[in-house]
């Protein structure tokens, strides 16, 4: 297991290099910066001193020069000055290059992963990240930042081009179920390596999912009468509503685009006595996808009835969400569900069922979805759904996987608690009847 660092003390800043330079850079820098008082034109390292520790400059243009193996064109975009200027520099690094290349490489630079007030970073992968951002006009990049800012503390200052997968992953552990997908999200962002499919350490989605063993949700219909029960019993209407419309949809949460999964629910979006609904999914294809016609009452049908009565006791509004207080207010009402469910079935139910209703959030509606439709012989590929063009889906319902494939291997549990595997197991027990006589 990876030994994480403790944040440093203040004595410990992490700006400057906290390195001694060998004596040949180290004289070096004392003629060129302190030394030059000939009245001619600064040296490079001179104008350089004005900004950031001269140390800090030898260090930087080698590790680019002869780590990273960057152009001399590179180097002199990345410092703010001429090729002739970087050549002429190097040339007179090379006698000290063994020295400082190890030096590199064996001894942790204090270097700032972050200057929150530059927007600044003394890393390469995490200024390009930076950059990107604002050229993007991203608005969390530096959550994103945060995060990783985290992870690079963890794995000792590491420089993020040099991180490798499974340290990473051992991190990602220590983090909550809900928080380690917005960390690898981090990781990528800063640690390009981590994106690109040929490297040895790419981290994909579903690479990401089997390493720190993400799991499904094994509840079918039986369980779902369970939690309702829960819900009468503890709960109001509302709660009810909202985890049935959940489920039926599976939808996403829509936590960052008001506009898309099931907080983006407006409720002029029903039609046909609320029977049908409009529901927009945005992180499929490059503009999201309308899924139109979405059946409310395809598992529960008196949710049509249910959802229109509410929405006439609250004065029948058209253009206000189902969900007013978005994405918050639904991690509240699962929050409240899963306390509901805790307290009123504990001791009556097996602990692993219990466990598996105590844990009720939000992004498990999607994979409830699945296990009932397949519970209720509806095909995989009605469910996954069709893009049909012009950011419009063509399928059963509101979150549009588009692929079979990712809802067996992501979302679907094939588990022998389900009724459907029971009553396939006692099919094949009939068929297997004629053998019996050929055995006996």
């Amino acid at each position: 297991m990876l030994a994480l660092k403790e944040k440093p003390t203040p004595k410990e800043d992490l700006s400057g290099i906290g390195l001694e330079l060998p004596e040949g850079p180290a004289r070096y820098i004392e003629r060129k910066v302190k030394g030059n008082g000939s009245g001619g034109r600064p040296h490079f390292l001179a104008e350089k001193a004005k900004e950031k520790d001269p140390a800090d400059v030898i260090l930087d243009v080698a590790e680019l020069a002869w780590i990273k193996q960057k152009t001399l064109a590179h180097i002199a975009r990345k410092m703010g000055t001429g090729y002739h200027t970087i050549y002429r520099f190097l040339d007179d690094l090379a006698p000290y290059k063994e020295e400082l290349v190890n030096l590199i490489e064996t001894v942790p630079r204090r270097k700032t992963f972050w200057n929150t007030t530059m927007n600044t970073s003394d890393y390469e992968t995490v200024q390009n990240y930076i950059n990107h951002a604002q050229r993007q006009e991203l608005k969390s990049y530096k959550a994103m930042l945060r995060m990783a800012e985290q992870v690079w503390r963890a794995l000792g200052y590491k420089d993020p081009a040099n991180w490798t997968i499974d340290p990473v992953v051992e991190f990602i552990k220590t983090k909550t179920d809900a928080s380690q997908g917005g960390y690898v999200s981090a990781v990528r962002c800063v640690a390009p390596q981590f994106s690109e499919k040929t490297n040895k350490n790419y981290l994909a989605t579903g690479f990401y999912r089997e390493k720190i063993q993400r799991r499904r949700k094994p509840l079918f219909a039986q369980d779902i009468l369970k939690v309702h029960e829960a819900i009468e019993a503890r709960l109001t209407p509302y709660h009810k509503d909202t985890f049935d419309l959940h489920i039926t949809l599976g939808a996403r949460e829509g936590a960052k685009n008001t506009e898309a999964g099931i907080c983006g629910i407006s409720w002029d979006r029903f039609k046909d006595g609320f029977s049908r609904v409009d529901l927009f999914e945005s992180k499929v294809r490059a503009r999201g996808i309308w899924w139109r016609d979405c059946p409310v009452g395809l598992f529960f049908h008196d949710l049509p009835a249910r959802l229109k009565q509410r929405w006439t006791e609250e004065g029948k509004p058209t253009t206000a969400k189902v969900i007013k207080g978005g994405y918050m207010e639904l991690l509240r009402t699962y929050k409240e569900i899963r306390l509901a469910c805790k307290t009123y079935w504990q001791g009556k139910v097996d602990p692993n069922l219990l466990k598996e209703m105590g844990t009720l959030r939000p992004h498990d509606a999607d994979k409830i979805h699945c296990n009932l439709c397949w519970e209720f012989e509806i095909s995989l590929e009605v469910v996954a759904g069709q893009h049909i063009g012009k950011s419009e889906g063509l399928g059963l319902v509101g979150r549009g996987w588009l692929s079979t494939d990712t809802i067996k291997k992501y979302y679907l549990s094939l588990t022998q608690r389900s009724p459907k595997y029971k009553r396939m197991l006692a099919k094949v027990a009939e068929y297997a009847s004629q053998f019996n006589g050929a055995c006996q």
